[in-house]
């Protein structure tokens, strides 16, 4: 499966991570030369009336000319326009969540690109909601996200998920030269083995190395990958996969993590693997890329919801 990176949204909300958002758009314009790229804001239903805005402004403009005059003053500022790609400026106004992803599905969206706020206000609660509904891969960032891509980590659960994660991290590598390592979390079950000291962990987890590189040649024999990317793996000692794997980017200055998802549906919700959720908290500040197989994501939401 081949990733494109043809068509690319960016949702700002009019905060300061607006900034940051736009000029990681224009280093990854850079980096793929997208055709398309689009900002896009969606103003609330309940934001200030435009008769109260005509007044506090007193130009008696209307609200949404306002709003796009600071994005595109946002986007003049912060974006490096190129012959190529000329970015596009979309406003909506209803409710986020459902106009963003009514937008990437009618138009085609390959990546998205949002922001998850570290320091600055916002607990990222849109970005959760639209990253399980949205048929396209989600790129979240924060406002430290350095631009670069020259270590990748790819999750792993030696399942297909890991596959498609492959498959967008070897496009991004083949553009920017990253290099590429696979990370398995162990999941220990110590609810059977409660009170481990440090040392014995690390008992534990040298005497699984020979387990773990056997699964992960099957991994890769089952579905046909290179054997040339390096492999680690580390153990979930407090249930939290997300935050193992998080700690172990931390310690070896990953640029990136990408990880695949499989969607699964609960009554009227959609939901993603707990992992990929977690990943996708505002409290972790490495970018991660959450990867979906864009026609099995059409599909399955189509179906759940048409």
């Amino acid at each position: 499966m081949k990733f494109k990176f043809e068509n690319i949204l960016i949702c700002l909300d009019l905060t300061e991570m607006d900034d940051s958002l736009i000029r990681y758009a224009n280093y990854i314009a850079k980096q793929f030369n997208p055709e398309v790229i689009t900002f896009i804001h969606v103003m609330d239903a309940y934001e200030i009336p435009e008769e109260l805005a005509d007044s506090l402004d007193g130009s008696h403009r209307p609200l949404g000319e306002m709003i796009r005059e600071e994005i595109e003053d946002k986007v003049k500022t912060n974006y490096q326009q190129n012959q190529d790609t000329d970015p596009q400026i979309v406003l909506e106004s209803g409710l986020t969540t459902e106009k963003i992803i009514h937008f990437a599905r009618n138009n085609g969206v390959d990546l998205t690109i949002m922001g998850k706020k570290i320091g600055f206000e916002g607990r990222g609660g849109v970005a959760k909601n639209i990253i399980g509904l949205i048929p396209s891969s989600v790129l979240l960032i924060s406002e430290t996200t350095q631009h670069k891509f020259e270590k990748i980590l790819i999750r792993t659960n030696f399942a297909k998920p890991s596959v498609v994660a492959y498959n967008m991290a070897r496009e991004l590598s083949e553009s920017t030269g990253a290099k590429l390592e696979f990370h398995n979390v162990y999941k220990l079950p110590f609810h059977y083995f409660p009170e481990q000291s440090p040392q014995a962990i690390l008992k534990i987890r040298k005497q699984l190395q020979p387990y773990m590189k056997k699964e992960f040649a099957k991994f890769l024999k089952k579905y046909k990958l290179p054997d040339d990317i390096p492999f680690s793996y580390s153990v979930d000692v407090k249930g939290n996969e997300a935050q193992s794997l998080y700690n172990y980017a931390i310690r070896n200055s990953i640029d990136l993590v990408v990880t695949g998802t499989r969607l699964k549906s609960q009554l009227a919700n959609v939901i993603m693997d707990s992992t990929s959720e977690k990943l996708a908290g505002v409290e972790k500040n490495i970018p991660v890329m959450i990867v979906k197989d864009i026609n099995h994501s059409i599909g399955f939401l189509k179906a759940l919801f048409e």
